[in-house]
């Protein structure tokens, strides 16, 4: 019904040309605060090139404004101005004035959160984006993918908690379920007690997490048995550090070459590897015309950090390095 009112609106009058004209003409019997909130939320008045913050903060002004004028309509008592307000174009109604309040503008993921809380989705941007060259260099998986790998097989996935609820064992252990936000989908996650003990809190932070786990099937689709859960940060200040019981990290070089080419393109590799050696074990796939070579590069391992990824990808192009966890015996 209230939706069914704000398009009855729109067709009889034309656009809506703010916030104040909406709450003019809308039946705000039937459209209330609360669904004038969640469409401020989702975006429906950006047309009007104004803050959401700044329209949700005059939200109350707006209404009772145009309670008033509905209700003046309704006795007969609409003014001279009033009324030649309601025969003006939408972009110049009388009741069409900006809102008083001015505030800043939501921060961008305080803005799509919003979004989410609404719609069930995200709609202007999604907050991994500005993340996803980072999980393309750590071999971050998609959501696409934990379908087409086998059960058991592990995973590496880079997101944010967006629902998390956690259980009691029949022995009283605790331990946790989670959805995990991609960039391009959602990854439920199981978190048996002994996991969960080391990963509690970061399942309560706000923003990117790294996920290491297995792939394994439920009677729901596929879930991902996490082993490891850490903040972004602090994944990315252990690549390479070699800290105690920390599985490796694998980075694999990918070279197209020609057989004339060859020698000069690895010598070149080599050297920027050399530039910046580490403790992480170094694979060159090396991709011949007609198939492609594997070589654990043994004498030399690398920090794989983003001015290495850097240099290769502008020798060899976008996409030629790979870091991965590597699995777990």
């Amino acid at each position: 019904a209230a939706i069914d009112s704000v398009v009855r609106a729109r067709q009889e009058g034309g656009p809506f040309g703010s916030l104040p004209d909406f709450c003019a003409r809308a039946d705000l019997r039937l459209v209330n605060r609360r669904v004038i909130e969640s469409l401020i939320k989702a975006g429906a008045f950006d047309s009007v090139k104004i803050a959401r913050a700044a329209l949700l903060a005059s939200l109350d002004q707006a209404m009772e404004a145009g309670q008033r004028r509905q209700r003046d309509r309704e006795e007969g008592q609409v003014s001279l101005f009033e009324g030649l307000a309601e025969l003006a174009p939408a972009g110049g109604k009388g009741a069409g004035r900006a809102p008083s309040v001015t505030v800043p503008e939501w921060p961008h993921d305080e803005l799509l959160g919003y979004e989410k809380e609404v719609l069930g989705f995200y709609l202007s941007g999604h907050p991994l984006e500005q993340y996803r060259e980072v999980g393309r260099r750590l071999g971050a998986a998609t959501a696409g993918e934990l379908y087409a790998r086998a059960v058991g097989a592990r995973v590496l996935l880079l997101g944010q908690i967006s629902a998390f609820t956690e259980n009691s064992t029949k022995s009283g252990n605790r331990m946790a379920f989670a959805t995990l936000d991609l960039v391009d989908g959602t990854a439920p996650l199981t978190i048996f007690p002994e996991p969960y003990r080391s990963c509690a809190g970061a399942l309560r932070q706000r923003g990117p997490l790294v996920v290491r786990g297995r792939i394994d099937d439920s009677d729901k689709g596929r879930v991902v048995l996490a082993e490891e859960i850490r903040p972004l940060e602090e994944a990315l200040a252990g690549v390479g550090a070699g800290e105690p019981g920390r599985s490796a990290l694998t980075c694999r070089i990918r070279v197209r070459v020609s057989d004339q080419g060859m020698e000069a393109l690895l010598t070149s590799v080599r050297t920027i590897c050399q530039e910046h050696r580490g403790r992480t074990p170094l694979f060159l796939h090396v991709l011949l015309p007609e198939q492609e070579v594997v070589i654990r590069v043994r004498e030399l391992s690398v920090e794989p950090d983003p001015a290495l990824a850097t240099k290769l990808e502008t020798l060899l192009g976008e996409g030629s390095i790979l870091v991965e966890y590597a699995g777990r015996a």
